[in-house]
Formats: structure tokens, sequence, C-alpha cells
């Protein structure tokens, strides 16, 4: 599960800061129906659906990208999901086991009690395929979409709560997706409400060269869940020194893993000041696992698990949606009250 008890020195550290600061109706085809345009061109708050309702290929003024949204009656949050490199948003949707069927979305294979389970919003769009590529991707300084990624999900963001009348809007990534998520933490920090990379470690506009990690626009929760066991991500983290003993012995056991957790210190001090060690780890048979900034941060590694969504929740024990949630309900309400 990945909010963990905050260890001793964070718990110390977050005690502080407190007193100081911080059934089914579906429209396909992208038309949403007769009592709801298209988003692209309603920007008017609307009603909530008294049943479910999925809407395809919505857009937002200026940008090419398709979006497909699971309106799921009585949420009042929502989380925007990026496919990893190559990825289809049905393929993503597939993964985190509301889509029932591996093929491009219908109503009818839309697993609603699912997305109501967790009370959400799922809003998944489509990454674009750059000129010379059949690949879609993601503008993350890894790959270049060659479109303006971060002023896209930030419009979205926008739209998502004008539109569907959430009070929340977090984003969420798998792999290239998760970079993408990182960067937009990075440079449009306002737009969501809270992030969660699933095995996409923060890049630097340097990439592939090292460079200090980003200083975010405001203090707003960032998780970051990786497998030990990813061979994929071995581009993040180039140049960098072998694990020391007791870095592997935290489980920090190759470049990546060292890489993100440096990223993970720089965070938690950007947001809290807080100094992450490596005695503050909570670690069990499943995971090993930081949380600071009264769990607003969070960096966890999964034991055995690889780069897929599905061997991470199989190590995990877990699912990837519930746990994205978790993260979710528990990060911000910890900031509000902080800032109280």
């Amino acid at each position: 599960m990945i909010t963990a008890p905050v260890s001793r020195r964070a718990a110390r550290i977050g005690a502080a800061l407190a007193v100081s600061v911080l059934g089914l109706t579906a429209c396909g085809g992208g038309d949403p129906g007769p009592d709801e345009a298209r988003s692209a061109l309603a920007w008017h708050r609307v009603a909530a659906p008294a049943q479910h309702a999925l809407y395809l290929g919505v857009t937002v003024p200026g940008y090419p990208h398709k979006v497909d949204v699971y309106r799921t009656a009585g949420a009042t949050r929502a989380v925007v999901l990026l496919h990893g490199h190559g990825g289809r948003n049905w393929q993503l949707a597939y993964d985190l086991g509301f889509n029932r069927k591996l093929a491009p979305q219908l109503a009818r294979n839309v697993n609603w009690d699912w997305l109501a389970a967790n009370g959400i919003v799922a809003v998944v769009p489509q990454g674009q395929i750059p000129p010379g590529s059949t690949l879609p991707v993601w503008s993350n300084y890894i790959t270049d979409s060659s479109q303006d990624d971060v002023a896209f999900l930030s419009a979205l963001a926008a739209q998502v709560r004008t539109q569907y009348g959430v009070g929340q809007v977090a984003l969420a990534g798998h792999s290239n997706g998760g970079a993408m998520t990182a960067r937009v933490w990075c440079e449009a920090t306002p737009a969501f409400d809270a992030y969660f990379s699933i095995a996409g470690p923060m890049p630097s506009s340097t990439f592939p060269q090292p460079a200090p990690t980003c200083i975010p626009l405001a203090p707003v929760p960032y998780a970051m869940i990786v497998g030990d066991q990813d061979d994929r991500l071995a581009q993040f983290a180039p140049g960098l020194v072998e694990p020391t003993a007791e870095q592997v012995e935290a489980g920090l056991t190759d470049e990546v893993l060292l890489s993100e957790w440096g990223r993970h210190r720089d965070r938690s001090a950007t947001v809290c000041g807080a100094e992450p060690m490596l005695e503050d780890r909570v670690a069990d048979a499943a995971s090993t696992r930081w949380a600071d900034c009264a769990n607003q941060q969070q960096y966890v590694i999964v034991h055995d698990a690889q780069h897929p969504i599905a061997s991470i929740e199989q190590h995990a024990g877990e699912r990837m949606l519930p746990m994205i949630v978790d993260f979710v309900g528990t990060a911000i309400p910890a900031k509000a009250s902080q800032q109280r």
C-alpha cells in the first residue's frame, strides 16, 4: 500500500510543519450526447449525471489530443492518466482495470463498478505521434511528441474542473507518461492537486545529462513507485556512480533507483524542508518506502517487480488505481491541513 506510516524522522518534521505551514448510459464516437456538448466546445459547468457516462474523443481547444472521459456518477475528483511510450489510452485503461478488454473502448466493456469503488472520474488522453514515427509519446525531455504537452495537460486539468464539476484533479502516468507527470510537476505544478509516477523517474531539461532537481511552482504532493527489477529505465541515470553497500542494503540497488532517491530527497526538501535519510525507510516483504512531508512526498520501491503495471501490482499485492487514489486521498488533505 503506497500510503505508508510516516517514519519517525518524517513524523517529527510533519508535526513541526503542521504548526507553522502547510444503471449505465454512454455516448461513443466522440459525441457526448444532447444533454452535454463535447467538452472542446463546452466550458460551462454541467450537472453531474445520475448514471455513469463514457465520452470518447473529447478535445481541448487548440490541441489535437483525443481524450476519453469515464464520468462516474457522484464522483467529486478526477485523475488524468498518461500511457507509456508507444501506448494507447485504451491500453492503459485495460492495464488499470476499467477497460475489460484489450481493445479500443466500448461503453459495454467499462468496469463501472471498479471506477465507482474508487470514486473518480477517469480522464485518459492520447499522446501524439511525432513526424517520422509511428509511436505516440509525450514531450517530457526524453521523447518529443511535437506538441506542447505541458500546456495541453494544464488546459485539460482546467477543463476537467469546469466541465465535470470536480473539486480535485490529480495527474498520474506510467513509464513515458510517468516522466511526463514529473515534468508537469516541475513546470506547471498548480495545474493538478497531486502527482503519481509509475516507473517514470524524473528527467530534466538537460537529459541525458544529469542536472539539479527542478524547483516546483508550488508545494504539491508527489509519489513515485518503481520495481527494483525494472530493466527498462537505465537511460534515466547516465553517468551516475554505483550504489554503496549501505545504499544497496536500503533497497537502492542500481543507478536508476539511486537517482530517484536523490530526486525524492530534493523534492522533500523543497516542499517541506525535510531531509529524508536511508534509515527512515519502512520496509516489508513487498516494498521499501519513504514517506515525507506528512505523506505528501513518497518514494516506493516494489521488491522483485519489473516495468509493467501488472508486475508492480503482482509484487505489491495491490491494484495500481487504488494505490493512486489512496495517495491522492491522503496527501491532499495533509497539504490542506498544513496550510491552515
